[in-house]
């Protein structure tokens, strides 16, 4: 193939297409407010009620149309009994939002039923130009992530509830339930302590663990997350768990600790299904503000923060997997062919039942002066092997992101290095690695909720599979990827 016609697959139609994308995302900026990507309720700050019609223009009840709607005569529900529609507020603030109070004060903004809705999609062209000859070319566009989320409070605004659905392009017309999962804050329904200093979720969520799969995938800088994070990445499942927070306000301390039916079984069971063993996972994550407010933007510096501003964390995780469990004993992947685990224990001349995993992670992100700098990184070790004598297999890689605002808000240069490490392709006996070195920008039209993100990624035997990044076992070669992303 020329390089013409490479740079048109790659460069030429796939930017005539954003274009016209592009257009039509251009809306008006009061169409969009900040949004605080997090957990944590929604608050309304409660407005004036409407003025009725009859009143604004100086008019008596009965000689306005309107007034007739609250006529008792005409109907058989009495004003009493419509007081909710006076106390009930419908909005726009970081997403479409309907909330009543049974309070007489609306000024307060004490809102115990609250839903709002957000939405938010990704769309991406991918081109990859493989160094193996027998890899199918891939050039496509695709539907990476579509959302639907429905979240807000019930009976008190202590009591939250998050439910997400998602759809793409590798699922067809299929819809999941990505996440569903209700939490409780104890320590300030029940004990008057400050909002978030202890409390109670349970359902299926992120297992509290690395800092790329607690980011939303719509606050990443890169079109998507690296390499090695989703190699060492234990994703969603099943369990409920505790999370507060310590230390003063201005320099908190979060913490979340958590019980799930297993690493990477998202929403399977155990029992008659046969796809879970019965060993819970346990997992945990600390992260700290030492320098205090982080600001908007979990990666990217919108700011431009004159004075540092500084996270730094940690996360385990740890579960027993044993043969019935096939969900779990499939899932394991090695390094650096990216073959699974349980692929290679087939091969052993006796049956292999059981082993324990256990991950431990540490990251630091920095944001000064328009700059944004992250680095995490991940150890693995499997032993406890049952049923054949196989020494304890050690893994461990990073990924390293920066990027840098070049106009203020608006355009931002960024670069990647991300790297896996280990012995468990061998089963303990030589050591391997693989590599993705990435580079490109970010041009945000509002912010998180519509940008256009290039990037170019060098693989040279990836470890993972991944349709999210557009990543298989063994792929090496370059990849490039041009999406768009829009919110509400």
């Amino acid at each position: 193939m020329s390089e013409w016609h490479r740079f048109r697959k790659a460069w030429v139609f796939p930017w005539m297409g954003w274009a016209c994308l592009l257009a039509a995302q251009w809306v008006p900026a009061s169409v969009y407010a900040r949004q605080a990507d997090g957990l944590a309720a929604p608050v309304i700050q409660a407005a004036d009620p409407p003025i009725p019609q009859a009143v604004e223009e100086g008019l008596e009840p009965e000689d306005s149309l309107s007034s007739s709607v609250y006529d008792e005569d005409r109907f058989d529900v009495g004003l009493e009994n419509l007081d909710w529609i006076s106390k009930t507020r419908v909005g726009y603030d970081g997403g479409f939002i309907i909330a009543n109070s049974s309070e007489a004060n609306l000024q307060s903004g004490n809102f115990p039923f609250q839903m709002r809705i957000n939405g938010w999609g990704q769309l991406r062209h991918s081109y990859e130009q493989s160094d193996l000859a027998s890899n199918y070319e891939v050039n496509q566009f695709a539907l990476k992530r579509g959302r639907l989320i429905f979240q807000g409070s019930a009976f008190t605004p202590d009591f939250f509830y998050f439910i997400q659905l998602d759809g793409r392009s590798s699922s067809g017309d299929d819809v999941r339930l990505l996440d569903y999962f209700l939490s409780y804050d104890v320590g300030r329904h029940r004990w008057g302590l400050n909002k978030g200093v202890f409390g109670f979720r349970t359902g299926k969520y992120k297992m509290p663990f690395q800092l790329a799969r607690y980011l939303s995938a719509r606050e990443l800088e890169f079109t998507d997350r690296s390499m090695a994070s989703t190699f060492f990445d234990v994703n969603r499942s099943f369990g409920w768990g505790l999370y507060g927070q310590a230390g003063p306000q201005h320099k908190p301390m979060n913490w979340e600790v958590a019980v799930f039916n297993g690493l990477v079984t998202g929403g399977a069971e155990t029992g008659s299904s046969g796809t879970l063993d019965n060993n819970f996972a346990y997992s945990g994550r600390l992260f700290w503000y030492p320098t205090g407010k982080w600001g908007p933007g979990e990666l990217a510096d919108f700011e431009g923060h004159c004075q540092p501003a500084t996270r730094f964390g940690m996360g385990f995780a740890n579960s027993g997997i044993d043969k019935f469990g096939t969900t779990e004993f499939q899932a394991v992947r090695v390094v650096d062919s990216g073959k699974r685990l349980s692929t290679l224990l087939e091969q052993l001349p006796t049956e292999v039942t059981e082993y324990t995993v256990n991950l431990f992670a540490v990251d630091a992100s920095i944001k000064y002066r328009g700059w944004s700098t992250t680095l995490e990184y991940y150890f693995r070790n499997i032993g406890g092997f049952q049923g054949a004598s196989i020494p304890d297999l050690f893994d461990h890689g990073f990924w390293f992101q920066t990027g840098k605002f070049i106009v203020p808000d608006k355009l931002q240069l960024l670069a990647r290095w991300s790297r896996v490490m280990g012995n468990s392709g061998t089963l303990g006996v030589t050591n391997q690695s693989s590599d993705e070195v990435a580079g490109g920008f970010a041009w945000y039209f509002r912010e998180q909720h519509s940008k256009l993100v290039f990037d170019m990624t060098r693989l040279n035997g990836a470890p993972i599979s991944s349709s999210s990044l557009g990543i298989d076992p063994g792929d090496s070669g370059i990849l490039y990827r041009t999406q768009i992303q829009f919110s509400f």
